[in-house]
């Protein structure tokens, strides 16, 4: 359990207003809206939006699609050529990749 609240530390994501911590849920909103959206802070209620995006789309994409496509193919090629378990093993790594950027959207994001 501290392990993960160790990886899910959010120092940096504070009002530059009031210097108060913004909490998990508020910046969990930018998985789904993305950067242009902007959240409240919960003791001032001014608008925040992020300084620059937390990770570059460009990481994230090249990111997901390596995950996919390397671990199928070196599946098909040098495990068993089973295309549905080869899927199962590119979803599996995908996952992983997705939790490993959200982690790192969460330790990185910065407010202005």
């Amino acid at each position: 359990m501290k392990l993960l609240s160790t990886l899910l530390s959010h120092d940096q994501a504070v009002c530059p207003h009031c210097d108060t911590k913004i909490g998990l849920r508020q910046i969990s909103e930018y998985f789904l809206k993305g950067t242009n959206h902007t959240i409240q802070c919960p003791n001032c209620n001014r608008a925040l939006r992020p300084k620059r995006e937390p990770i570059k789309f460009y990481y994230c994409f090249c990111a997901g699609f390596i995950s996919i496509v390397a671990p199928f193919w070196l599946y098909i090629w040098y495990i068993e050529d089973n295309f549905w378990k080869a899927i199962l093993l590119s979803i599996a790594t995908l996952i992983v990749c997705i939790i490993v950027i959200c982690i790192l959207t969460i330790r990185r994001i910065e407010f202005e």
